[in-house]
């Protein structure tokens, strides 16, 4: 963080410091049950993401050269701008973001039908 991070920033860094945890911590569950609750806040966070990529896209349709920005580097002939093609990409990672949710649903609705215990047990013996 810096003297320019805004709260925006803080919190979108804050959010992939936690999400680079996750990473780590899921690498094994010791408590089996939790992977049912992991993927209900895996479930609702993905929606947020894709609320966030639809409300940066927006704001990208509607802001003004000289107002939100001074121009833009050239990038060749028949290149679309750079604010067009950052407001595609959003809008292609809300979209995606709602497919990832779906299958996250998904996910969880199976998982919701197990019954978990609440801590791994020792392997039965072959």
């Amino acid at each position: 963080m810096n003297d320019r991070d805004t709260e925006l920033i803080t919190t979108a860094n804050e959010l992939a410091e936690t999400a680079r945890s996750l990473a780590h911590a899921s690498r094994a569950i010791n408590h089996p049950y939790d992977s049912y609750l992991l993927l209900g806040c895996l479930t609702a966070t993905e929606r947020s993401l894709g609320q966030v990529y639809d409300q940066l896209a927006n704001w990208h349709s509607n802001v003004i050269d000289g107002v939100e920005y001074n121009g833009e580097d050239s990038c060749g002939i028949g290149c679309a701008s750079g604010v067009a093609r950052a407001e595609l990409g959003l809008r292609d990672a809300a979209q995606f973001a709602g497919i990832v949710e779906d299958a996250l649903m998904q996910a969880h609705n199976g998982n919701s039908v197990v019954r978990w215990f609440d801590d791994v047990r020792a392997a039965p013996d072959a």
